[in-house]
């Protein structure tokens, strides 16, 4: 299911930007395997994008290609490790103790992540990651639930393409959109 929503996602991004699939570039048949050095099971998320993409490399400069959402980009997975390394310093910087699993996803230039987050009883949620806050903060209940949201936001068009290029959104739309479906999610409700 996930990888069918994730491929639903990317047709979805290329009616509105038609060279971003193309610029994630084509993984090979376990692409998520490298990732394996990291966690002892690779999320099925992971896999689903990973197994398909390789991702966007922090060098892009093509504006309509760099993010996978506003403000992030999807973490190339060359670049894996190096993300992981920054997100395990800002966790612990921030005396991180939540416990379970977390792995990144999305990041920015402000060393700001979306991150895959395994509760230790096996929950499964995509998290919110601020530098400055070092909080993890749910914006989805789970990964279905980021794809599918991620879907409805080009079915809703509450994302567009702004005057320079990038990736951009209608707050309020994506803020009414983001708490229907992911009700549990805090983040959408601060």
């Amino acid at each position: 299911m996930l990888t069918d929503t994730f491929h639903e996602y990317l047709e979805l991004s290329a009616q509105l930007r038609p060279g971003y699939i193309a610029s994630l570039g084509k993984a090979s048949a376990e692409g998520s395997a490298s990732i394996s050095e990291f966690v002892p099971e690779v999320p099925e998320l992971l896999k689903a994008v990973y197994d398909k993409v390789l991702g966007t490399s922090s060098e892009e400069e093509e504006p309509s290609l760099i993010e996978f959402i506003p403000g992030y980009r999807l973490i190339h997975i060359g670049e894996y490790g190096q993300e992981v390394k920054v997100l395990a310093e800002i966790l612990q910087e921030k005396g991180y103790t939540g416990g379970g699993i977390v792995l990144p996803l999305l990041t920015n230039y402000g060393s700001d992540f979306i991150c895959y987050y395994q509760s230790a009883d096996g929950v499964e949620r995509i998290c919110d990651l601020l530098h400055d806050y070092g909080d993890l903060v749910v914006m989805y209940d789970s990964p279905e639930k980021f794809l599918e949201t991620l879907c409805e936001f080009y079915k809703q068009e509450v994302y567009f393409l702004d005057e320079e290029g990038y990736l951009d959104c209608d707050l309020v739309t994506e803020g009414e959109v983001g708490a229907a479906l992911n009700p549990d999610a805090k983040y959408w409700s601060e």
